[in-house]
């Protein structure tokens, strides 16, 4: 297992804060990502595409912009480089037909193939495809991270949206609905079947990366030394809590057993009917709760936090700058608290400083 980076030489403490944080036991201030603004500039390479398509299928041009992008940079706290290979946050559908498309180089959509509730089963009856190109890019792309690591960056997991959010992608939302009610039985069916894909391809990506001696780490930025990720259902916003705990709930117990840690992407206000759910959990370790544009700023949403740590889970709280960092430090404290801060620090120094300021402050709530 990797335990130094050359761009982040205190990359084993690190390693230990969150270590602690999973389990609840960081006393000495919460953890912290932060942005400090880079010393120095790296070109990126320049590279046109004909299509989005094009784009996002060009792994060693995307995997070499990401290394400039990391470079000259201070990573300070638990702040760390890695890059996360991705192409798409539907690529688990493509496994089971779908085709993805792209609009932009953060955007894009998947074409469903479950056109009638009888195709359910006949989709997941397929063998996985997991020679379709976009699987083959996320393939590519980590195996060129780590041929050019270097012993400087981590290689993180691919996004993968798993359960109903599967089930929407291969289905169509709306039509996903209707099928909820038409048909519940034949939707509970797939998935679980939807999660077995999840679990599947989680084990292949996360073999990848084990194989090459790497900590598990995600788009988020958490560490863990085995396999870790966010379960999580966007879709189940549109559900009440009965159905979400009688539907969706199965599908995602199943993945939560590929995972030694888990932290549940709960995505909007919507989603905040299913947190009971989610407390009750004893295998769930914490809770990102994900407030959403126009809902915030994080302290709104304190009672929230506070659910959770009172239900012994670890939370990670997006403050939107450093000042509201500090206030959510002096609500909540340390233990089981990562404040992910928005804004950019002008200096090591200045980000140095604040990171000092963040656990006076949480040593003020918890004395």
């Amino acid at each position: 297992m990797m335990k130094s980076l050359k761009w982040k030489p205190d990359f084993a403490e690190a390693m230990g804060r969150f270590d602690q944080w999973w389990r609840m036991s960081n006393r000495e201030r919460p953890l912290l990502t932060l942005n400090v603004r880079r010393q120095s500039d790296v070109a990126p390479p320049a590279r046109t595409h004909a299509t989005w398509n094009d784009y996002w299928l060009d792994t060693d041009y995307r995997v070499d912009r990401a290394v400039a992008g990391m470079s000259g940079r201070a990573w300070l706290a638990e702040t760390f480089p890695s890059i996360t290979p991705m192409t798409g946050p539907e690529v688990l559908a493509t496994l089971l037909g779908c085709q993805q498309h792209f609009i932009s180089d953060a955007t894009g959509w998947s074409e469903p193939v479950v056109h009638e509730p009888q195709q359910w089963r006949t989709v997941f009856d397929a063998p996985l495809r997991w020679d379709n190109p976009w699987w083959q890019s996320v393939k590519r792309m980590t195996q060129r991270a780590l041929e050019v690591s270097d012993g400087r960056f981590l290689v993180g997991l691919t996004d993968l949206h798993g359960n109903y959010d599967i089930l929407a992608a291969l289905r169509d939302p709306q039509a996903l609905c209707e099928d909820l009610l038409d048909c519940p039985e034949l939707v509970r069916e797939a998935g679980l079947k939807a999660a077995a894909t999840f679990n599947a391809a989680f084990a292949e990506n996360w073999r990848w990366l084990s194989a090459a001696g790497m900590p598990c780490t995600t788009w988020t930025g958490f560490l863990h030394t085995g396999p870790a990720y966010l379960p999580h259902c966007d879709f189940w916003c549109m559900m009440s809590a009965a159905m979400g705990r009688d539907m969706v709930w199965p599908a995602i117990e199943t993945e939560m057993k590929s995972m030694e840690r888990s932290l549940f992407h709960l995505d909007g206000p919507n989603a905040l009917q299913h947190l009971d759910l989610l407390l009750e959990c004893r295998e769930l370790t914490g809770v990102q709760w994900v407030y959403g544009a126009g809902n915030g700023p994080a302290t709104r949403w304190l009672d929230v936090y506070r659910r959770c740590l009172q239900a012994g889970k670890t939370v990670q709280v997006f403050a939107e700058n450093a000042t509201e960092a500090l206030e959510l430090a002096q609500a909540l404290g340390s233990e089981g608290v990562w404040l992910q801060v928005g804004g950019v620090f002008h200096s090591d120094g200045e980000a140095r400083q604040f990171i000092t300021d963040v656990a006076r402050a949480s040593r003020s709530a918890t004395s």
